[in-house]
């Protein structure tokens, strides 16, 4: 029963040596692999707080030009937004509507707006007078960067109420958007005369 066994040990070291080799390559692998999964989770954090892209396409697929983001149906919106401040108050609330028109203006020609709306403002505050725009017609001309408003305009002062029709010209540009102006439509230049002209 007893017998002497001999262990042969000059495999074993190799065989030592074969496994730290995998488990080290299992180590970097695995470092790797989890390092990735830390750049890639940053990227989605980075991608869903930054939100999408939004890139404007005109009709033949290509990227549009700022110039031609703006289409005439929203030009016709701002300016009968803008209409809306400038020709529609009372003696009481000429002031605000005015200064809401101001959003709808180029901001370098905002003081020269206010200087001519000085002696509105006096004479509407000193008689008392109420007016009303309404627009029947708002003709674009995106080539030269103008609109024609045909509107019914109704003023009211001593009691007395005046219907009439007003032609107004609108030149315009475009410039950045805001809260107040999404279009991003601003007034250049107003003229104002009568009727069917």
């Amino acid at each position: 029963m007893n017998k002497k066994m001999n262990l042969t040990a000059h495999s074993y070291p190799q065989m030592v040596q074969a496994f730290a080799k995998e488990n080290f390559n299992l180590k970097v692998l695995s470092s790797a692999c989890l390092g990735l999964v830390f750049l890639s989770l940053i990227l989605v954090a980075y991608l869903v707080k930054r939100g999408p892209t939004v890139i404007a396409l005109d009709n033949t697929g290509e990227v549009t030009r700022i110039e031609s983001k703006v289409t005439d149906l929203q030009i016709q919106a701002a300016m009968k937004e803008y209409l809306s401040h400038r020709y529609s108050w009372d003696e009481k609330t000429i002031g605000d509507e005015l200064k809401k028109a101001e959003f709808f203006v180029q901001s370098s020609l905002v003081s020269s707006f206010q200087k001519s709306m000085v002696e509105t403002i006096k004479y509407v505050r000193e008689k008392k007078v109420k007016q009303r725009l309404y627009p029947k017609r708002v003709d674009v001309d995106l080539k030269e960067k103008f609109v024609t408003v045909l509107a019914d305009r109704i003023t009211e002062f001593d009691g007395l109420k005046a219907a009439t029709e007003t032609k107004v010209k609108l030149w315009f540009d475009v410039d950045d958007r805001s809260v107040i102006n999404p279009w991003g439509v601003y007034v250049t230049k107003e003229l104002e005369s009568g009727g069917s002209q």
